[in-house]
């Protein structure tokens, strides 16, 4: 996916449906009903995409308002992506820092007004983007906010093995284990496409995970816990799954857990998925969850704009989500 200039006139590729169709990719068919409403999900992004590809900057929040709640975040997930290709389209003179909700900006107009409730999900859309150039760029070239920044990489994560699938997870799993805190978050939102890639199946998501060394599995874990919150799609006996998990894995899934309810939140829409999940792996109601991150936001923030910023952040949040275990 490629974003250029033709004759003067900026051009963002289309997408089709058909790009994120689960069955046709080397994806788990599992269980019916979790690929179904995953596949929904997945095409509210390309329809999110296409219309913001296709609509004026102040006329995209009117249309992606008549997307059913559920579904909406991921819409505007998919133009943030747009609007973040033609930024990265539009050259910039002296590759100017842009604020956040920059005006002059795509990706800036998408974050104003309606779209300051769905945050998160348009900077992790706009890492889906790193596709064309290195995140550091990113930061530099998008309008993004200085600790939710590093949700983009989550994005390029999760955009990376979604569309890698599992032949790619394999072999990200082999890659040399370090102290790296980019590839812990990068593999957060790995953790959150195995949601997809395995259609919430628990036995699938564990093989994959334990091919990672030992320092990686619990990010992983955190972006499931993330997707099969936020998401959904997930039966009973799949959660009950998930449950098993122990020790810092357990304290990582709920940590996910906790985004996506302060995400579900920011929308002014918790879902009833959303409430189970949450519940289930923190032990809390998801307001109480969304707290946990709402509390500790603004000291993170005023830590600094590091990724050791976004780091603490959610530490705090798994030693709530252990303390709350014990």
């Amino acid at each position: 996916m490629t974003a250029r200039k033709g004759r003067g006139k900026l051009i963002v590729p289309p997408l089709t449906p058909a790009i994120v169709e689960l069955a046709g990719r080397q994806h788990r068919r599992g269980e019916a009903a979790s690929r179904l409403l995953l596949q929904t999900r997945a095409i509210a992004f390309v329809e999110g995409y296409e219309l913001r590809r296709r609509t004026r900057r102040n006329d995209v929040h009117a249309e992606l308002a008549r997307i059913r709640p559920d579904n909406r975040g991921f819409a505007y997930e998919g133009a943030a992506l747009a609007a973040a290709l033609a930024d990265l389209a539009t050259p910039r003179r002296g590759q100017r820092r842009y604020g956040l909700g920059s005006s002059d900006t795509h990706l800036g107009s998408l974050l104003a007004g309606p779209g300051t409730g769905f945050v998160h999900l348009i900077h992790v859309g706009a890492g889906w983007s790193a596709a064309l150039l290195p995140w550091r760029m990113l930061h530099r070239r998008l309008p993004l906010d200085s600790l939710l920044r590093w949700l983009a990489v989550d994005g390029a994560g999760f955009s990376r093995g979604f569309f890698g699938g599992p032949r790619w997870i394999r072999r990200l799993a082999h890659r040399p284990d370090r102290e790296d805190p980019v590839q812990a978050v990068l593999c957060q939102g790995v953790g959150r496409s195995l949601w997809f890639v395995e259609c919430g199946d628990g036995a699938g998501l564990g093989r994959h995970i334990e091919r990672f060394p030992p320092g990686l599995r619990r990010e992983l874990w955190a972006g499931v816990g993330l997707a099969a919150s936020y998401a959904g799609g997930g039966t009973d006996r799949q959660i009950e799954q998930l449950l098993t998990l122990g020790g810092e894995d357990r304290a990582a899934l709920a940590q996910g857990a906790v985004f996506a309810a302060e995400a579900q939140r920011t929308a002014g829409h918790i879902p009833a998925h959303t409430e189970a999940a949450v519940s289930a792996f923190t032990g809390v109601s998801a307001h109480t969850a969304a707290d946990w991150a709402r509390d500790s936001y603004e000291f993170a923030r005023a830590l600094g704009s590091e990724i050791e910023s976004y780091r603490w952040w959610q530490c705090e949040i798994r030693s709530r989500a252990t303390a709350v275990a014990d």
